[in-house]
Order: structure tokens, then C-alpha cells, then sequence
């Protein structure tokens, strides 16, 4: 527990100093500022008195018990304060002092240090290179924390990486009035975690909404299992850097290691439940519509308008984020058609038109919320000359109060002249926001938010296999950091029912022969040898061999071409029909492997169409990966075309889900390509490819 962080009775300053720059003094008047509830002992051997509060000359000097201390001093002198702060009882230590694994080798090995000092006595480090703590609750008030956004409550917990990033949060929640609960920006996590912090957040009954901003993942598998916890019951939004290469070397700069890979991050976010948003200015719009708005319980959202192209953005932005425009009931359209003034157009988007007042645009505010058939609304709103802005702002106050769906308002307004407008729907938790697209982005959020909540709790099929089989041959490659021979592949592939070509393993002559008369012409015939990976570059597939003769000529190529390899063969018959699709894996440090589904052939290679998901994949899983690729349409059959075998795909998702879970020593694995068939004929792997690099 993190209650004597976040929840110290008691805090003193190692450090604490009259000099208004230091950090020491920012933190103590913080804690005053903020009317911390506790008692404060400032801590430096040379003062009698900081800011008229009797200074001790260590902490050992302190006559009471100390839950927390902040240590600002220098680096080399922390380790001396936390053996006496252990010997004093104290629960937990910020360090907010740098020069630790941030610096390198020799930080790093400071940094370990202090780690054991405070485990020796059963002390928590939160740090070091950190900003500090808050908590907003009025019976503890803790701001033990040196930087400067005022802090009163509300219902959003922020944990950031960064701390520059942490008070752009902060002061722009603070900006638009909203309050927060806890806040904490952890520096290097030599101890402390951040899935302990967001763990705590997580019980804690006053946060709603969780804000985390992270550059790495220390620990992914944590991350996952704490938050698929959370999620169930309350938002976790997360901006994530180092979506770039260039992102990912000024992040390891920064943290002095290197980034995870970011299609990771975004497997466990999707598997946990988490929502990555893309911005800070986004992260913040989003969080204050989850702070004061219920959730949409379908994607059916109805937008009024007094304006026209604000409108058709919304219109334009809804749609592309998956959203839906509800049909309006014939009820409501009845209600609308009195209420409204002739040139209104009564439709989705409902134009109430410029001249609306508070009576007409509120009303159709009104009548939309009643309405069965829509789940949200989305409100565009500009000041027009013509109507009483600032009454229709009190008519949607008075509604957002009681409104049991979520409104979110796009308000186009001079503030100099209507200077109760926006406090006016803020008032009643009504989020406003200055563009359309912002506004639609957030209900898109809050959308998909609430179909997370909804689904169903995953059930995962085990399939009867031959794992046995399969651990001979893995365990031949095991450590060795090579590609398997291609017979192996499919043996392996088969072991586990993975559905495949047919395929013969190929020594000599006389076995080409006797494999040719045990299979269907036209052939495929390839090189298998550990040094050839690309064997199309290099010549080393013959497609479409169409008869015996065919066959032995290209054998015979082959072989002496390849003759400095000693290669074998594999003979697989050859598949025509089919829409070519890549699935993949790829084994990860600490957390489960990653699937990939995707378009094959150039599709692949150009358009990067793909999908990624965490092992294991439910039945869902593998159906939502290859829904959510852009190219679905494909599979699903345009132009006259016939649909593939989704559920045949999906199964060999499943398996191979299943063969990864059980052999985390494969690094890579690529099925590609795979033919889908027509529906009900299922699919096969045509070629494929293992590497084995786990010891």
C-alpha cells in the first residue's frame, strides 16, 4: 500500500532551506500554500528556523513519528540520510534529487544503493529524479511536490514519466477549471513503480478518470495484469512517446534506457483495455468529458447545430472514428417539427438554425435525450447575433445537470462579449470544446470506452495438439539465434494443427520421385538450407511445375546451384486460388508474444496493413484483428467477389496464439503468405518461417 505517500501524516524536508530558489524551500511552501494537515519538520543542519519553523539538524532529531520525507540534497549525501531516515522509522523517502541512472554507470550503481539502504529497514524509495506527490483530498492536502499549478480537488488522477509533461497536465486540467485528485510524476522507478501507483489510483473511490503519460515500460507484464483490473471500472487514458525512431532515441536518452517496441504498447493497451490517446491537448479534452459525462451505452450520436460547417466536420469526424448517426423517431421528429421554425432542417445533424433561441435549441436538446434510438449528443453552437446566446447557454445548463447521456458542446464564441457563456456550461459538468474535430475524437472515446465495458469476458479454446512433437524439434534449435529448416517449420506448424500446403521433405532424387507420384500436379519445389532465408531472391522457389520432367530439370538446377550449401528440399503442391494474408509472431521479454495479422504479398510491404494483438487470442481476438485491418473489405468480398474463410483464419490465429504461449523461446515466426478460400474451405500456410533465439 501507498497510503503513508499519498496519505503521510507526518512529512519532514531534508533539505528544507530559506533560499526561495531551492527545491527544499518550493516544497515546504507548497505543503503551507496548500494547507497540508500534518506537521512539517524542515531538516538542515545549519538553520535554527525555516520560515519560522523550528529547523533539526537531522532527521534523527525529529521527537515524533515521520511517514514521508523529501530529500533534496546532493546525490553523493543521500545515501547517509536514508540510513538514518530507516533507523528513524520513516515509511517512505522522495528523492528528488538527480544524478542517479540518468547520468549512467556509476548513477546507476548509486541509484541501487540507496534501494538497498531503504529496503534494509523496510522503507520505500519514490524516485530518485523525481518531481514529487499530491493529494487533493481537503483532509490531508498533501503537495509534496516543487513545481507550481495551484491544486484544489476533483475527480482525475494524473502519474506521468515526465514531469514536464505531468504539468502541462496539471495546469491545463487547472485552465479549464477542472480539479484533480492525486497526482505523481516518479522520476527513474528504481522503487516505486508506476504500476503500483496506477494500481493505487485504481482503488481509490474518489478517482475517476486515470491520466498516464509514460515513455517505457518497465515491467509490461504488471502494466497488463494491473490494468485489466482497472479498466472494468474506471478510464485509463494514456499518452505514450516514442511512436518514432527518432522518438525512441531522444526517450532513451532521456530515461537512460531504451524504449519498448511500440506496437507492444499498444497490444497490451488493447488487450487491457487501456485507451491510448495521441495527444497532450487531447489526453486533457478527453479526460474532462470522462471526469463529468456518463457513457454513451451505444455509438449512436445525434449533433444539433445552429451552424452549418461545423457541422458537416462533425458529421465527417463521427463517422470516421466508427460512430454512427442515429435515426431520429418518428416521435421525435414530430416534437421538432412544432417546436422549430420553418427553415430548421429536421434530420441528423438537426439544424435549429441561427435565430434559435433558448427555447428552440434547447428543446431539441430536450427532445433528443429522450429519444431511445440515440446514445449521445453532440452539440455546435455558435453566438449568433440573432439569438440570446447566454440564454441558450442557461436553458443547456439546466439540462446538462440531469441529462442521463453524455453531451459534449463545440462552442464558437468571442469570450470578451459573452462572458457567462462558457462558465454557464461548465456549471452544469457540460464539457466545451473549441473545434468540432476535438469534439468528436472525444465522444469517440468515450464510445469505445463503453463498448469495452460491454463485452463479453473472453473464453479461450485449447486445442488438442502435439506439443511433444513439436518440443523435439524446437529444443534442436534452442539458444542457437537461427532460422529453422523448412521442413521443421512445417512439422512444427502441423504438430499444432495449424492447416497447411501439402508437403514433402526432399533429400534426393529418388524421393522427388516418389513424393511427385504421392501428390497432384502442378508442384512447387524449394530450397531448404539454414543460410538461405530469402530463397525466392536468390532463385531458390519453382512455382508451378506442371509435370515430371518439369520437375527433375529444376531439381537438377537447383542442386548445383546451391551444391556450397548442401541444402534439401521441400515439394508442396501448388495453391491458385485464395486471397493472400501474413500472420505472424513475435516472442517478447516478460509478457506474452505478439500476433500480427495482415493483407499479404505488396500489401504488406506498401501499405503496412496489420494488426497486432497479445497472446492468448480469445475468439474475439482473432476476429477483431482481422475485422480491424483497413483492408477487411477484401476478405469480406467487394465488386461480386466471394468472401474467404474468416473463421479459418481465425483458427489458425488461435492455434498459433497457442503454440507461441507454449514456446516462448520462438523469437519470430511468419506465416506468410497464408491463402484464404473461399467460405467454409478454410485456409493453408504456403510458406513459412521460425527462428529460435530464447535459451
Amino acid at each position: 500500500m501507498l497510503d503513508a505517500l499519498f496519505k503521510p501524516k507526518s512529512i519532514a524536508i531534508i533539505g528544507a532551506s530559506n533560499n526561495p530558489l531551492s527545491i527544499g524551500h518550493i516544497v515546504m511552501q507548497n505543503l503551507l500554500d496548500h494547507n497540508y494537515q500534518g506537521p512539517i519538520y524542515p531538516i538542515n543542519p545549519k538553520s535554527n528556523t525555516i520560515k519560522s519553523f523550528k529547523a533539526y539538524p537531522s532527521i534523527t532529531d525529529v521527537p515524533d513519528e515521520v511517514d514521508l520525507v523529501n530529500i533534496s540534497i546532493k546525490n553523493t549525501l543521500v545515501p547517509t540520510v536514508l540510513e538514518e531516515c530507516g533507523k528513524k522509522g520513516v515509511k517512505f523517502a522522495i528523492v528528488h534529487t538527480a544524478g542517479f541512472k540518468e547520468v549512467g554507470k556509476e548513477g546507476l550503481k548509486l541509484e541501487k544503493h540507496i534501494v538497498e539502504i531503504a529496503h534494509k529497514y523496510g522503507m520505500r524509495i519514490y524516485g530518485p529524479n523525481s518531481q514529487g506527490i499530491q493529494n487533493s483530498d481537503p483532509e490531508i492536502s498533501v503537495y509534496a511536490n516543487f513545481t507550481f499549478v495551484p491544486m484544489f480537488p476533483g475527480n482525475i488522477s494524473i502519474v506521468a514519466q515526465s514531469g514536464g509533461v505531468g504539468e502541462t497536465l496539471k495546469l491545463h486540467l487547472y485552465l479549464v477549471g477542472m480539479g484533480l485528485r492525486m497526482y505523481s510524476s516518479y522520476g527513474n522507478e528504481a522503487d516505486v513503480s508506476l504500476n503500483e501507483i496506477i494500481d493505487y489510483y485504481g482503488q481509490d473511490e474518489d478517482t475517476k478518470v486515470i491520466m498516464v503519460h509514460l515513455e517505457t515500460l518497465k515491467d509490461p507484464a504488471g502494466f497488463l495484469e494491473v490494468a485489466s483490473r482497472i479498466t472494468p471500472k474506471k478510464p485509463i487514458l494514456v499518452v505514450k512517446a516514442g511512436k518514432t525512431s527518432e522518438g525512441v532515441v531522444a526517450v532513451g536518452s532521456h530515461t537512460g534506457s531504451m524504449i519498448e517496441q511500440d506496437t507492444l504498447a499498444d497490444a497490451i493497451f488493447k488487450k487491457s483495455g487501456v485507451l491510448r490517446i495521441q495527444s497532450q491537448e487531447e489526453m486533457i479534452e478527453t479526460a474532462v468529458a470522462f471526469s463529468t459525462q456518463p457513457l454513451p451505452k451505444g455509438e449512436r450520436v445525434a449533433i444539433i447545430t445552429n451552424t452549418g460547417g461545423p457541422a458537416i466536420i462533425s458529421v465527417d469526424e463521427c463517422v470516421s472514428a466508427g460512430l454512427k448517426l442515429a435515426k431520429l423517431s418518428p416521435q421525435t421528429k414530430e416534437t421538432l417539427g412544432k417546436l422549430l421554425f420553418t427553415e430548421a432542417i429536421i434530420s441528423n445533424p438537426v439544424d435549429v438554425v441561427a435565430t434559435a433561441g433558448p427555447e428552440q435549441y434547447g428543446g431539441t436538446v430536450e427532445a433528443l435525450l429522450k429519444d431511445p434510438d440515440i446514445d449521445s449528443l453532440l452539440l455546435v453552437f455558435v453566438t449568433s447575433p440573432f439569438a440570446d446566446g447566454v440564454g441558450i447557454a442557461r436553458k443547456l445548463s439546466e439540462i446538462g445537470k440531469t441529462a442521463e447521456k453524455p453531451i459534449v458542446c463545440m462552442v464558437l464564441t468571442l469570450e470578451e462579449r459573452w462572458t457567462k457563456l462558457i462558465p454557464l456550461l461548465r456549471e452544469s459538468s457540460i464539457p466545451v470544446y473549441d473545434f468540432p474535430e476535438t469534439t468528436s475524437k472525444v465522444l469517440s472515446s468515450m464510445t469505445e470506452y463503453g463498448k469495452i465495458l460491454q463485452r463479453e469476458a473472453p473464453s479461450y479454446k485449447k486445442y488438442e495438439i502435439d506439443k511433444r512433437k513439436a518440443e523435439i524439434i524446437v529444443n534442436r534449435y534452442k539458444g542457437e539465434k537461427k532460422f529453422l529448416l523448412q521442413d521443421d517449420v512445417f512439422e512444427i506448424l502441423q504438430s499444432y494443427g495449424i492447416s497447411c500446403v501439402k508437403t514433402k521433405k526432399i533429400t534426393d532424387k529418388g524421393e522427388l520421385e516418389k513424393a511427385a507420384q504421392e501428390m497432384k500436379y502442378p508442384l512447387v519445389l524449394k530450397v531448404d538450407a539454414e543460410k538461405i532465408i530469402h530463397k525466392t531472391d536468390v532463385g531458390g522457389v519453382s512455382l508451378n511445375l506442371k509435370d515430371k520432367e518439369a520437375l527433375l530439370a529444376d531439381f537438377e538446377k537447383m542442386s548445383t546451384k546451391f551444391a556450397k550449401e548442401k541444402p534439401g528440399f521441400i515439394l508442396q503442391e501448388h495453391l491458385t486460388a485464395g486471397k493472400e494474408v501474413i500472420i505472424g509472431l513475435k516472442g517478447n521479454e516478460g509478457v506474452s508474444p505478439t500476433l500480427m495479422f495482415g493483407l499479404g504479398g505488396v500489401f504488406v510491404e506498401i501499405l503496412k496493413d496489420v494488426q497486432f494483438r497479445l497472446a492468448p487470442l480469445s475468439e474475439g481476438d482473432a476476429l477483431d484483428m482481422i475485422r480491424s485491418i483497413k483492408g477487411y473489405p477484401v476478405l469480406e468480398g467487394v465488386r461480386g467477389e466471394k468472401a474467404v474463410d474468416i473463421d479459418g483464419l481465425a483458427e489458425i490465429l488461435k492455434r498459433l496464439s497457442q503454440l507461441g504461449s507454449d514456446f516462448p523461446e520462438i523469437d519470430e515466426l511468419d506465416l506468410n503468405p497464408v491463402f484464404a478460400f473461399e467460405q467454409g474451405k478454410g485456409a493453408a500456410v504456403v510458406d513459412a518461417r521460425i527462428k529460435v533465439s530464447r535459451t
